[in-house]
């Protein structure tokens, strides 16, 4: 068993704070080869993760935004923007599901914001993002 208790979740706050992408992951899956990857992520505000996406087909993923706000973008593949929106705390959206190929950036607008990622794996960091030229 494995619980996530408020100490925890400073620890992973204060790494983000350290952190030169102003976000830190924790791992709740034991293996990269595990059949469902999960992890938290917390983000403090002005952490930006640049426009990307995930070229093979099994790369959906999930976010649950459990704390704070992120403003998520959606592009077309020559980096025009498709869709904008808010989600988490105040906003009508906690939950976004991404396809594979579908390009994505997310920026943290609040103080601090926590988010449950769920995909499917195993995880190859050789594909884990592919970024727009």
């Amino acid at each position: 068993m494995k619980y996530i208790d408020k100490v925890s979740l400073d620890n992973l706050y204060n790494e983000a704070e350290k952190s030169e992408r102003l976000r830190s992951h924790l791992l709740l899956h034991k293996s990269h080869e595990d059949k469902v990857q999960r992890l938290l992520i917390a983000l403090v505000k002005g952490s930006y993760v640049e426009p990307h996406y995930h070229e093979l087909s099994h790369q959906w993923e999930m976010f649950v935004i459990l704390e704070g706000k992120v403003e998520i973008t959606l592009y077309d593949h020559m980096g025009s923007i498709i869709e904008n929106f808010l989600a988490g705390e105040n906003t009508d959206i906690s939950i976004v599901n991404l396809e594979p190929n579908e390009v994505h950036s997310i920026k943290c607008i609040s103080p601090q914001a926590l988010m449950l990622e769920v995909k499917e794996g195993p995880f190859d960091p050789n594909y884990a993002k592919k970024f727009l030229i």
